[in-house]
């Protein structure tokens, strides 16, 4: 009887097995880990980060806010910090940035084009020697975009393309509270850009989710600029030539 024979029947050997069926379970689990955290990196990959984008419609009016401003970021509602209110896009395939960032870059934006579209003589995120203060809050700051109860009943997709029924609803507001103050803290004024939007949609290649949401954002920054225009108490000059004009936002479109 050869040496392999013998160690095949040892009783050390069968000894061994269980610690060898062992070592192939633990494997097998690490080759079942490896797929599902790859799994989870491709979904991850797939979903789309919402990016807060503001286009303001500058005031039909020749005038700029005489100041030098200070701009400090915005801060969000204890509401949408705690998650109570629902925040950015909440759409499948989406995700958000996390509310902290998400604030920073909507102070970035509305800094980008009130510096653009002249709304003061000049806007920086720090000046020496400023006129005016300028913050705020987010108060609302969402849209939500899902499919009509009806879309999940059989068929329901022939039904719509022959009656051009509009499968999705879209449903958001934008609610942002500006306030002005002096360098020494005194309350200057207040300001309130506030949108809602309840609209019918087919999702399409043009319209993607956030879109909206971007649109209601300019819409209640201008509601903040006329509204600033239309303070007394804020010194006004002419509107550099340079400087293009657009018909005012019409509000809660």
């Amino acid at each position: 009887m050869d040496d392999q024979h013998v160690l095949d029947q040892s009783p050390y050997t069968i000894c061994l097995l269980p610690e060898k069926r062992l070592a192939e379970s633990t494997s097998i689990h690490r080759s079942i880990l490896r797929t599902a955290l790859a799994c989870v990196v491709v979904i991850a990959g797939c979903q789309t980060k919402y990016e807060p984008h503001l286009v303001l419609l500058p005031s039909p009016f020749d005038r700029v806010i005489d100041a030098g401003v200070e701009l400090h970021p915005l801060l969000a509602t204890d509401q949408l910090r705690s998650g109570y209110l629902p925040y950015g896009v909440v759409a499948e395939g989406y995700v958000n940035r996390p509310l902290s960032k998400l604030s920073k870059v909507i102070s970035s934006e509305i800094l980008n084009e009130f510096s653009s579209n002249g709304v003061f003589r000049r806007i920086s995120s720090f000046d020496s020697d400023p006129d005016l203060v300028l913050t705020g809050r987010i108060e609302q700051f969402y849209e939500h975009d899902r499919r009509k109860i009806w879309t999940y009943v059989p068929f329901s997709d022939k039904l719509a393309g022959l009656f051009r029924l509009n499968t999705h609803l879209r449903t958001g507001e934008v609610q942002v509270t500006m306030i002005l103050l002096e360098p020494s803290g005194g309350r200057v004024g207040t300001y309130t850009g506030h949108v809602k939007f309840d609209e019918d949609f087919t999702p399409n290649d043009e319209i993607r989710p956030g879109d909206r949401l971007n649109r209601a954002f300019g819409e209640a920054l201008a509601q903040i600029h006329e509204q600033m225009l239309a303070d007394v108490t804020l010194p006004k000059a002419r509107r550099p030539a340079s400087i293009t004009q657009y018909a005012p936002s019409d509000g809660n479109r």
